[in-house]
C-alpha cells in the first residue's frame, strides 16, 4: 500500500469513528413519477426527495425522473418489480385487475375532498393488507378527490342533456359515463385540450384543479357538479423490496416517518389544488352548474348500485371477502367525512 493510500484509509477510519464509528454508504434511488415537475404533485416529489436526503443525513438520495421519462405511468410498478427504477408513484387503475381489492377506492360515492378519499385509500390498505402489493414496500398511498363533468358549449343540468354527448375519459370514468348514457370517448386527460378547443370531443370527466392545471377553464364553458358520482384515481408511492430490505433499520424508519407525513401532504395538496382549480374557473367566466336533488338521485341511481355490486361480484371471483370491503370503505367514508369538510364549488358563474 502506497503511503498516500494508507493516509486516505486512516483518514476514513478517523472519520468513520468521529461519526459514531460507522460509516454508510450514499444509496442512490431512482425514482419514475408520472408527474411533470412543474404541475404540484411534480413538486411535492421534489419535495419528497429532499427530505429523504435530510432525514436520512445523506444515506439515501433519490434521482426523480418526471413525466414518465424512466418508465410509463402504465408500466411504473412492472418497473419497480423488475428493477428498471427502484421507486414509482403507481396509479393502480393503470393496470386494470392487477389490484382487484384496492379497485375499491376508485369506486364513487365521496364528498368533494383530498383528504377524505386519501384517509380512506389508507384505511383500506392498513386494514386489509391486500396481498396483490405483497411485492413491493409501499411508503404512502393518497386519492385524488371524485371528478365532475366539464363541457364546451352545451350545459348539461340533466341525463337527458348528457345523453349521447362525446365526453372525454378512461377506464372506470368510461363506465360512470356509459352508465349515464353518455359516449366515453378514451383519451389521457393530458392529451385532451386541444379535442376539447377543436370540438373533436363535447367535454371532460376531470377534478376541478384540471381547470386550471390543464387549462380546461381555457376551452370548456360549463362544470355540471356531479363528484356525487364522481370516479377516484388511487396513487400508491411503492419501492423495489429489495431495495428496501437492504437499508439499514434506522434509514428504514426514517422513510417510514416521512411516508406517513407525505400522506398527510398530498390529500392536503389535492384540496388545495382542487381550490385554486375552482377560483381560476370563476376568473375565466367558467359556469358551475349543481343538479336539482331529484336529478342528483338519478345520477346516484344510474352509478352507484351497479357498479358497486360489479365489484363485490369481481372481488369475490378473486377470493376477496367482495362486501366485507365494500362495506369498510363507506364506513371508513363516514367516519372521514366528519372531519374533513367538502370543497364548496361555487354556483353560476
Amino acid at each position: 500500500m502506497t503511503p498516500s493510500a494508507w493516509q486516505h484509509r486512516t483518514w476514513l477510519a478517523a472519520l468513520a469513528f468521529a461519526l459514531g464509528g460507522t460509516a454508510h454508504a450514499q444509496t442512490t434511488l431512482r425514482m419514475s413519477d408520472l408527474f411533470p415537475t412543474a404541475y404540484p404533485f411534480g413538486e411535492l416529489t421534489a419535495e419528497f426527495a429532499e427530505d429523504v436526503a435530510e432525514r436520512t443525513q445523506g444515506q439515501v438520495k433519490i434521482e426523480v425522473f418526471p413525466a414518465g421519462s424512466l418508465t410509463p405511468p402504465q408500466q411504473c410498478f412492472e418497473g419497480v418489480l423488475q428493477g428498471l427504477s427502484d421507486i414509482c408513484q403507481a396509479v393502480l387503475a393503470y393496470t386494470p385487475g392487477r389490484f382487484p381489492l384496492m379497485e375499491v377506492v376508485d369506486l364513487p360515492g365521496y364528498p368533494a375532498s383530498g383528504m377524505v378519499t386519501t384517509m380512506v385509500a389508507n384505511d383500506i390498505y392498513q386494514q386489509f393488507t391486500p396481498k396483490e402489493l405483497e411485492q413491493v414496500k409501499v411508503l404512502y398511498v393518497h386519492a385524488h378527490p371524485p371528478g365532475s363533468i366539464m363541457t364546451v358549449d352545451k350545459p348539461v343540468r340533466t341525463l337527458d342533456d348528457l345523453r349521447g354527448m362525446k365526453i372525454r375519459s378512461t377506464g372506470l370514468s368510461a363506465r360512470i359515463l356509459e352508465a349515464l348514457g353518455a359516449s366515453p370517448v378514451s383519451m389521457p386527460i393530458t392529451q385532451a385540450y386541444d379535442p376539447l378547443k377543436r370540438g373533436v370531443v363535447e367535454g371532460t370527466d376531470g377534478t376541478f384543479n384540471s381547470l386550471r392545471y390543464y387549462r380546461f377553464a381555457e376551452v370548456t364553458d360549463y362544470t355540471t357538479l356531479s363528484s356525487d358520482v364522481g370516479y377516484v384515481s388511487t396513487f400508491a408511492v411503492v419501492m423495489n423490496r429489495s431495495k428496501w430490505d437492504a437499508l439499514p433499520e434506522d434509514v428504514q424508519a426514517a422513510l417510514e416517518t416521512l411516508a406517513d407525513e407525505y400522506m398527510i401532504k398530498a390529500g392536503e395538496l389535492w384540496d388545495r389544488i382542487e381550490q385554486e382549480g375552482l377560483d381560476f374557473g370563476k376568473e375565466q367566466g367558467h359556469t358551475f352548474i349543481p343538479l336539482a336533488d331529484d336529478e342528483a338521485q338519478r345520477w346516484r341511481d344510474a352509478v352507484l348500485e351497479p357498479l358497486h355490486s360489479s365489484y363485490v361480484e369481481r372481488a369475490n371471483k378473486a377470493g376477496l371477502p367482495g362486501q366485507e370491503i365494500l362495506d369498510a370503505r363507506q364506513a371508513a367514508i363516514e367516519k372521514h367525512a366528519e372531519v374533513y369538510p367538502p370543497i364548496e364549488p361555487p354556483v353560476g358563474k
